[in-house]
């Protein structure tokens, strides 16, 4: 014969509280001290509280908050679209929950964790490597989605960035441009820092000098918002260059309007090309040439990962996109 499900209530009287202190705490909410949440998360582990799911039919997917309302933010959206499309269809159900800053800070697994036995846990997007570090110990299988951390061994899905911005640097060059900036923040991310160093390594290859800018280096971009910081290290330049590579299509639209502002145009006082073809109105007017990641590849690649091959190593799969010519780059051969 089955057992009774455990309920809130059932924990309730165990601990001798109320049902809604049980609720705020297993919710992660206000209301409850931290030592009576420990208490009582404790006690609904230990009477199994939620283990009569299959924890195989769950994924949990976690997101930065602050990556859910920029307009790049569309790249996070599209992606979690495509792994719950993906993982319903392998007879899976993917809960998508976001992650504040004062949660991150504070350094708790996501309460979450604590509602259901889930199969694995996928965090998307840049996270702190010490929150990140929570979940590799957290005894279900772990995935960095487009982020990593060269010492943290865990499983992690990115595009192939470093071999994309090379591509992208490539074709400017062959377009006759010489005097090539790369416009990124270096420290952002993992994924921002391996495309300047594709950017790098083309112009290296090329014979052509590696160019710097005060956004690139910027230490703390909390002060200012991005925008502003473009702006300075834009008129910084005593003289611009032809082209520009851009760690993203957020940032070479904002280029082009502050450029825009001074009266030059794109593409025939300069060049631009971007990162991740972002199909929304503020972008697609631009006919930017960009790198098309693949974002439904990156989303089935992550349900495979947190759903087979358990017990290997863990790995670092880099996926190739595709090139999208338009019209933001002149050819001034």
């Amino acid at each position: 014969m089955r057992n009774k499900s455990i309920s809130m209530e059932d924990i309730a009287k165990a601990i001798g509280v109320s049902k809604n202190a049980v609720s705020l705490a297993l919710r992660g909410k206000d209301g409850v001290g931290e030592e009576l949440r420990e208490r009582i998360i404790a006690k609904a582990r230990e009477m199994g509280y939620g283990q009569e799911k299959q924890a195989s039919q769950y994924i949990l997917a976690l997101i930065p908050q602050r990556n859910t309302h920029l307009l790049d933010g569309m790249f996070y959206q599209q992606v979690c679209f495509h792994m719950e499309s993906y993982a319903r269809s392998k007879g899976y159900l993917l809960t998508i929950c976001s992650v504040s800053e004062e949660e991150e800070k504070a350094c708790r697994p996501h309460p979450m964790l604590n509602q259901m036995p889930f199969q694995g846990v996928a965090t998307i997007g840049n996270l702190s490597k010490e929150y990140c570090m929570l979940y590799r110990s957290c005894g279900i299988k772990y995935l960095m989605v487009d982020q990593y951390y060269d010492d943290i061994p865990v499983d992690s899905i990115t595009t192939a960035n470093t071999s994309a911005t090379y591509m992208l640097t490539k074709h400017l060059i062959e377009k006759g441009h010489k005097k090539i900036q790369y416009i990124g923040s270096r420290k952002r991310t993992s994924s921002l820092f391996d495309r300047l160093r594709g950017y790098r390594q083309a112009m290296e290859d090329h014979g052509f000098p590696v160019l710097t800018n005060s956004y690139v280096e910027a230490d703390n971009r909390d002060n200012l918002d991005d925008y502003s910081l473009l702006k300075t290290a834009l008129d910084e330049m005593e003289e611009l260059p032809t082209a520009f590579v851009c760690g993203h299509d957020v940032t070479a639209k904002q280029l082009i309007d502050i450029l825009s502002a001074k009266g030059l145009s794109c593409p025939r006082d300069f060049s631009v090309v971007g990162f991740d073809d972002i199909q929304i109105p503020e972008i697609s007017p631009l006919n930017l040439t960009t790198y098309r990641t693949p974002k439904a590849a990156i989303a089935q690649a992550s349900i495979d990962c947190l759903t087979q091959n358990a017990g290997r190593p863990p790995q670092k799969l880099e996926l190739y996109g595709e090139l999208i010519h338009r019209g933001s780059v002149r050819d001034i051969r």
